[in-house]
């Protein structure tokens, strides 16, 4: 938990400190000092000031606050996130397995559209039920195996959040609309089957499980880049946010639909870079942490596997880059 921030102890301590290093000199470099200090610090706490409100966030027993880089939403930032969203480019497949993941995706990307058409709220709510799948096979498959060997791992962490922040997509849905029986059915059959499917697909070549995940990951952002535009157009109503999305994302309290929709494909991007950097981590035999970060409301895989190599243009790095594409250029 992030430490609470006393503004006023901390700046009376900064403005003593000033002030015994220059009281042995005039009074101009005195007051440039404290000027200094003050300068700093407002710099300091405006930067804690997010972490401040995300620690501020009472435990709950439906979530981890930590689920989500989105924790702390308000407005300004809600506007932010909007202003800087660029969509973001699909994964170039590099390989056959590439390739079958992408084809895969594509072909149940069609069937979907020709079921649900343009009900996109009942669409989200299978969508995620699917979703959350992948994160919990990987990260089930990971922390069996540290089990086994007696070993560490650093990529069950950042599944288990992906799976967890995938249900709270799917919880915030469900506060919004009631799913036919038909439907309830559809996501009974498609849970099962995909379970299985995916546990099976997972065992048998996980860098091509976690490529299939990325590409499912980009078509859920298109998806809700087009929920944001039917939004807008009034093809579908803007219904006031959820009170669990509310406080899982530290949303305004006016929040609607739409504002609920900016966060969620925001999420969508992260779980996009993360599977398509565990993929490239296992074709290039690494296993170093994924360090996910939010970048000016954007997220970034800090120090993406391959891309210094291929930067620099080693035949090593020739050699990489004719087996992966670095999550940089995503």
């Amino acid at each position: 938990m992030f430490k609470y921030v006393n503004k006023s102890n901390n700046l009376n301590k900064l403005l003593l400190n000033s002030v015994s290093k220059v009281s042995s000199n005039n009074n101009v470099a005195a007051v440039n000092a404290i000027n200094n200090s003050i300068r700093n610090f407002t710099s300091f706490s405006s930067s804690k000031v997010m972490l401040d409100k995300r620690s501020e966030k009472p435990q709950n027993p439906l979530y981890h606050r930590n689920s989500t880089l989105y924790s702390y939403t308000p407005r300004d930032v809600l506007v932010k996130i909007e202003k800087g969203f660029v969509m973001p480019p699909s994964y170039e497949a590099k390989t056959f397995s590439d390739s079958f993941a992408k084809f895969s995706v594509l072909f149940l990307r069609k069937f979907s559209n020709l079921f649900f058409k343009e009900k996109f709220l009942h669409y989200a709510i299978v969508l995620e039920t699917v979703a959350a799948v992948p994160g919990l096979v990987g990260g089930m498959f990971l922390h069996l195996k540290t089990l086994r060997n007696m070993e560490s791992n650093n990529w069950i962490k950042i599944l288990m959040d992906e799976m967890e922040n995938e249900r709270m997509h799917l919880l915030s849905f469900m506060e919004l609309t009631k799913p036919t029986m038909v439907e309830r059915g559809l996501v009974a059959v498609t849970q099962a089957i995909y379970w299985n499917l995916f546990l099976v697909f997972y065992l048998l070549s996980p860098k091509t499980a976690h490529r299939f995940t990325g590409y499912l990951e980009e078509q859920a952002v298109i998806t809700y880049t087009h929920m944001l535009a039917d939004i807008d157009s009034g093809k579908v109503p803007n219904y006031k946010a959820p009170k669990i999305a509310i406080e899982y994302w530290g949303l305004p309290e006016d929040a609607t639909l739409r504002d609920l929709i900016l966060v969620i494909r925001q999420d969508e991007s992260d779980h996009r870079l993360v599977n398509h950097e565990i993929s490239n981590k296992i074709i290039l035999k690494n296993n170093d942490p994924i360090i996910l970060e939010n970048h000016f409301h954007k997220p970034i895989i800090v120090n993406p596997i391959g891309e210094e190599a291929i930067k620099q243009h080693t035949p090593e790095g020739i050699l990489i880059e004719k087996k992966i594409n670095p999550t940089s250029e995503l």
